[in-house]
């Protein structure tokens, strides 16, 4: 194998927001009745909306403000109710729940690698809930490192969270591949400071990215670069 480590996203790459838990979430705490898969169009249109306004300079919490907000917005929530419910999620004492779902096949795709000698490790934009999610789900054992961009105050894709990434694994960055879901965070990201790039686009909605696409990240091992 031509590199040594592989870098992980966590939300949409690895881990999947769970909609029924949320919907929980506002049916008991607010009395809203949401549908899970509105729930996820509101999402995705959010974060398109709020990536296609540009993210430089954007720090990681007015990032969250402003994606969550609007998705909340988008989904019909009543705009007295929008501030209270984000607040009911950040506040949460399970927070790391509402991104606990992965793809069969998750844990066999880590260890795939881990037994052909690739170190992994984790650069996630998230609150702060990134290693009790993996502890949760019993992958944090898999990853040498796992940064949560909360934890350092860096944040996608500004480079200096990926060269932290790997000082911390002592590696250079042609021995680095990063995988994530968003072109303008992960792949422009890791393209900066010379991280081969690979997408996870579920849709297949970037077929211009420059990079390697797929579809899920558990079909990795396929890829011909790994043989």
């Amino acid at each position: 194998m031509q590199f040594d480590v592989i870098f992980f996203d966590v939300g949409n790459t690895l881990y999947f927001f769970d909609y029924d838990f949320l919907c929980g979430l506002l049916s008991d705490r607010f009395d809203i009745s949401a549908n899970g898969a509105e729930l996820a169009e509101a999402h995705r249109r959010a974060q398109l909306s709020v990536i296609g306004e540009g993210l430089e300079g954007l720090g990681h919490d007015e990032l969250w403000r402003r994606t969550y907000s609007r998705w909340f917005t988008y989904a019909g929530i009543q705009e007295d109710k929008v501030g209270p419910v984000m607040e009911a999620i950040r506040s949460h004492p399970f927070r790391h729940l509402f991104w606990a779902k992965t793809d069969d096949g998750t844990r066999e795709m880590l260890d795939w690698f881990r037994e052909r000698g690739a170190r992994l490790g984790v650069i996630s934009n998230a609150e702060g809930q990134i290693r009790r999610l993996l502890e949760h789900t019993g992958l944090d054992n898999r990853f040498e490192t796992i940064i949560d961009s909360s934890e350092v105050g860096i944040a996608k894709p500004d480079s200096r969270i990926f060269e932290l990434a790997m000082e911390r694994m002592g590696v250079a960055p042609e021995r680095c591949i990063h995988v994530g879901d968003v072109p303008e965070i992960d792949v422009a990201g890791a393209k900066a400071v010379g991280i081969t790039p690979i997408l996870i686009d579920r849709e297949g909605l970037n077929p211009d990215c420059g990079c390697i696409r797929l579809a899920k990240a558990v079909d990795l091992p396929g890829l011909e670069i790994f043989k």
